[in-house]
């Protein structure tokens, strides 16, 4: 009978354990998520009272979204799911003003949502891409908001709560503090809203349309500061007729900005016109040259220290993304034709171009 060979004892793997441990992690993951959720759905007591405005017709992500900005739910995507698959609630939300309280339980929300809510009088007001502040509180003046007095004090000595505060430049020189970041856009206001609230709301459109992920990201990569750019942008707003010819005219003042141009200063007539149109009446005909010259492309280098106006979305990523031309010049006719140059001389021939389309219309000069 042939001798038996002694049975190798199996190595014990380290495998099995491993994936026990992951599992477990899962596990807990997992079930820390569903309390977290759980959590978020049924809420907790004692949140603050707020006031949320819903307009008519909103949808159920516009509603997830204003009810994560006033605090009310934390997560707008949660909030969405649950409306849909769970209360079945898309579409039976009333519109007006609610006031709920911050982490409030979903149920609750949803059942003050579904409820005609109290009606509050609200105003319409429009400002066009490229209003000045001065501009903007003319049209809250007329629309009964506020004064425009009201609106340019605010602007200028009042704190507001938004995330990009401490970016924005506080030199003395500064005549107009919150010029540029003035979101122009449709607001709906409450008839009696006071002018913080107003402003707020406004600056805060700006953080939201402007100041995305993306878009912070593009402005690092360029080397601007956020005055520099929205700045440069309201140059680039108040001298393009058109959206389509933005990116061109971008790349004649960045042109101008690169250490080789052989023209160093922005040259726009844009902050002329500011200077003399907003600034010297605001001040009452008397200013310092110092503080003329913080404004005015003829007499600084580079890009001022005072923004003009309140640029788009447009003019902003044009600037972000100027066209690929190596124009430092240009000048249009009554037409709203452009003509770019890249010498002085191709200047020259294309103002002559311009007197003439000008001289057709009985404009002499430009």
């Amino acid at each position: 009978m042939a001798e038996q060979m002694p049975k190798k004892k199996r190595k014990k793997s380290g495998c099995g354990m491993i994936l026990l441990v992951m599992v477990l992690l899962v596990l807990l993951i997992c079930g820390g998520l569903l309390l977290w959720v759980r959590g978020e759905i049924s809420g907790k007591n004692g949140g603050e009272t707020v006031t949320v405005e819903i307009p008519q017709g909103a949808s159920t992500t516009t509603i997830a979204s204003r009810l994560e900005e006033a605090g009310v739910i934390g997560n707008p995507m949660i909030f969405r799911l649950y409306s849909r698959f769970v209360a079945k609630a898309d579409g039976t939300y009333q519109y007006g003003t609610f006031e709920l309280a911050q982490s409030s339980s979903y149920d609750t929300i949803i059942t003050a949502l579904q409820q005609t809510a109290h009606y509050q009088e609200t105003v319409t007001v429009t400002f066009p891409e490229g209003y000045n502040a001065f501009q903007m509180g003319d049209v809250l003046e007329q629309a009964g908001l506020c004064t425009q007095e009201e609106f340019i004090e605010a602007v200028n000595t009042h704190d507001f709560d938004v995330g990009f505060w401490d970016e924005i430049g506080k030199d003395p020189l500064k005549l107009v503090r919150l010029e540029g970041y003035l979101f122009p856009d449709t607001y709906e206001f409450f008839a009696d809203e006071d002018v913080d609230s107003i402003i707020t709301r406004i600056l805060k459109n700006f953080e939201t349309k402007v100041l995305t992920d993306e878009r912070r990201a593009e402005i690092d990569a360029s080397g601007y500061t956020l005055d520099q750019l929205v700045t440069l942008s309201a140059i680039v707003q108040k001298e393009s007729f058109e959206k389509d010819e933005m990116a061109t005219v971008a790349s004649v003042f960045i042109n101008r900005l690169q250490p080789d141009s052989p023209v160093p200063r922005l040259e726009s007539d844009t902050t002329g016109n500011y200077i003399r149109d907003y600034l010297l009446p605001y001040l009452g005909g008397e200013a310092s040259e110092e503080q003329l010259n913080f404004y005015d492309s003829y007499a600084v280098s580079g890009i001022p220290g005072g923004c003009i106006a309140n640029p788009g979305l447009d003019a902003i990523d044009a600037v972000l993304h100027p066209a690929d031309t190596n124009y430092y010049y240009f000048v249009t006719d009554i037409e709203y034709t452009y003509y770019y140059g890249v010498t002085w001389q191709d200047h020259q021939n294309n103002i002559a171009k311009a007197k003439a389309v000008n001289l057709e219309h009985g404009k002499v000069g430009l």
